[in-house]
């Protein structure tokens, strides 16, 4: 099968021209990291020398009116107001970590020089393959601001801002925002009005202080007394069987693009009476768990920590993965979703602390926290505006899905990641990735389980299906009993 990614953006992109671009702030100052830049350094560092592993993209659109000096000088603005744009990681000989934020300094953006692209589609494609590729450098976040851009020039005229930006430095929401606020930024000025102001919200170096505040540190113990429940429901593996022998490289990501599982997920959640997000959840959690053979699984998420009014507009990374156990042993589908509902409500409440600490908890507990699910897709899907499709059309869609492997690693530390993303080019599509250690899931049960999900979450289209049946529908055999 072949890759649905439009030939625009398999083609190289053309030189682009680097400037450096000065900035300056309001302090020079130096402090402890917070709760969410010491769990994704300690990610970063596992993941050494591939360190873009980590880069988050976003595209703003420049509207008419705006040079491209209006647009550098906007990018300068954004990096002076928000102190995570020019933080840079302090790590100690013992293990600790800090942040210092600079009061000066540069950051680079490339001019691109288009020409013959237009508004619309082919734009958008171009743009998307020069997002992956602005994301494919990596950033020494010891010594380099984790901020740089993309102009995209036609004909003399700005028409796109490619954001990128380390996730040391902001989380997925964080950089939304930013695009967000640049948008505004280059609306005021296409209009000759004085820049909106920068929304109140804390900035790291005070996160990390309330953080360590006595309130702070009431919160964290609040949370880990949710870990430990959590843990105390979980199985001590999803994985239960002993290794087998890994592949070479060991950890294998498969990728499925599908236009089905959208508008399964649109169907199930209305047929059923939930969201989306928690349908693809329970899916996926049922799936795993009855497959190999379980009736419960425990599962990190990723929460985004922004229900505090100060967060609401923070421009940093203070996303955390939260535990949850998923219980899938009932006769319903709807008794997994219920216990999803209750798992996430609690663990999206309890999402702050230091992540030694819960690592401590789960090695004294005797869990393995080492499966993922992050649902990027859902938090920009909005309902489309046709009818729902019949199974007919479903099942036709789920025909035209592609399968590919995405990438092949030596090393990382989980033994199974799903993520889904949505698709630049068309807001119809979903892409889910699944990074799977081959010594659990060899690669051939990679591919089975993403394609194995889309079959479960046609069926839940149609009606109610017993988690039971899960691994037949999906096609995925169950192994045998474990002999201890």
């Amino acid at each position: 099968m072949t890759d649905p990614t439009p030939q625009a953006l398999a083609t190289p992109t053309p030189e682009a021209t680097r400037q450096l671009i000065a900035f300056r702030g309001d302090r020079t100052a130096t402090g402890p990291a917070t709760w969410g830049q010491q769990h994704i350094w300690r990610d970063i560092v596992a993941m050494l020398p591939d360190t873009a592993f980590f880069n988050i993209a976003q595209v703003a659109f420049v509207p008419p009116g705006v040079d491209l000096p209006g647009v550098l000088e906007q990018l300068a603005e954004l990096t002076s107001r928000h102190e995570s744009l020019r933080t840079l990681a302090v790590p100690g000989a013992d293990g600790s970590l800090q942040q210092r934020v600079l009061a000066e300094g540069t950051f680079e953006v490339d001019v691109l020089e288009l020409t013959g692209a237009e508004h619309g589609a082919e734009l958008r494609e171009h743009f998307a393959g020069a997002a992956r590729r602005l994301e494919g450098r990596g950033f020494d976040n010891t010594a380099e601001v984790p901020f740089r851009a993309l102009v995209g020039v036609l004909d003399g005229v700005p028409q796109a801002v490619v954001l990128c930006l380390s996730h040391f430095a902001a989380d997925l929401a964080g950089v939304r925002l930013l695009a967000g606020e640049l948008g505004a930024l280059l609306a005021a000025r296409a209009e000759g009005a004085e820049p909106p102001p920068r929304p109140p919200a804390r900035e790291p170096l005070e996160q990390a202080e309330f953080e360590n505040s006595p309130d702070g540190l009431r919160m964290e113990e609040k949370a880990l007394r949710h870990w430990s429940t959590q843990l105390d429901r979980a199985p001590a593996d999803n994985f239960p069987r002993p290794p087998g022998d890994p592949a070479a490289p060991r950890f294998w990501r498969g990728e499925l693009v599908s236009r089905a599982v959208p508008e399964a997920l649109r169907a199930a959640a209305e047929r059923h009476r939930s969201t989306v997000p928690n349908v693809l959840l329970a899916a996926t959690a049922a799936l795993l768990a009855r497959s190999e053979g379980l009736e419960a699984c425990g599962l990190k998420l990723v929460t985004a920590n922004r229900f505090r009014p100060e967060l609401h507009h923070a421009v940093g990374n203070v996303a955390q993965e939260v535990f949850v156990a998923i219980d899938a042993s009932g006769d319903s589908f709807t008794d997994v979703l219920r216990s999803v509902w209750t798992a996430t409500l609690g663990a999206h409440r309890n999402g702050q602390f230091r992540p030694e600490r819960a690592r401590a908890l789960a090695e004294e507990a005797g869990v393995a926290v080492d499966c993922l699910v992050n649902d990027l897709w859902s938090t920009t899907w909005e309902t489309p505006d046709h009818p729902a499709l019949s199974p007919g059309q479903l099942a036709q869609a789920a025909g035209e899905s592609v399968f590919r492997w995405a990438d092949r690693l030596d090393q990382d530390e989980v033994a199974f990641f799903l993520e889904t993303f949505a698709v630049f080019e068309d807001p119809g599509l979903i892409r889910i990735t699944l990074l799977g250690d081959t010594s659990r899931m060899e690669p051939a049960r990679i591919e089975g389980f993403l394609r194995g999900l889309e079959r479960v979450l046609l069926a839940l289209a149609e009606g109610d299906l017993p988690p039971a049946d899960f691994p037949s529908v999906a096609g995925l055999n169950v192994p045998g009993p474990v002999f201890r």
